[in-house]
């Protein structure tokens, strides 16, 4: 069972081709202001061992932490070299297909989930999010 001091310790890293992580952070941050414990990383500028490099590296500097990565495309690139760095690591989840409501409510309320209610809650939101606007 996860005390309160476990709530809120979830880092997480967005894990995506081009600029797309950068520029979905940069958005989160435009919505809801400067936020910590979120970082981005583009799967297209580095080769794929620098990709999981640069993932463990921030895995560690978040020593103490859950973490939650976030990449864009189940499969692809970035989702086997976001599986090799979580690869034997308990506290690190991959969650695929990110999109902005997902990392809305991922900073927004990761102070209030433990870990595993955080990942249901993310999933649903990201499924949830996705609709045919019909008008």
């Amino acid at each position: 069972m996860e005390t309160e001091s476990d709530k809120g310790s979830i880092a997480g890293i967005i894990v995506a081709h081009g600029n797309l992580g950068q520029e979905l952070l940069k958005t989160v941050e435009v919505i809801v202001g400067k936020v910590s414990h979120l970082h981005a990383i583009s799967g297209s500028e580095l080769c794929d061992e620098d990709v999981v490099s640069a993932i463990q590296k921030i895995i560690a500097e978040h020593k103490g932490h859950r973490a939650l990565i976030f990449v864009d495309y189940f499969g692809g690139s970035c989702c086997t070299n976001a599986l090799k760095a979580a690869h034997g690591l308990k506290d690190v989840k991959v969650i695929s297909g990110v999109n902005l409501p997902m990392l809305l409510d991922f900073v927004t309320k990761r102070d209030y989930y433990d870990f595993d209610e955080m990942i249901l809650h993310i999933v649903a939101r990201g499924k949830e999010s996705v609709k045919v606007v019909d008008f």
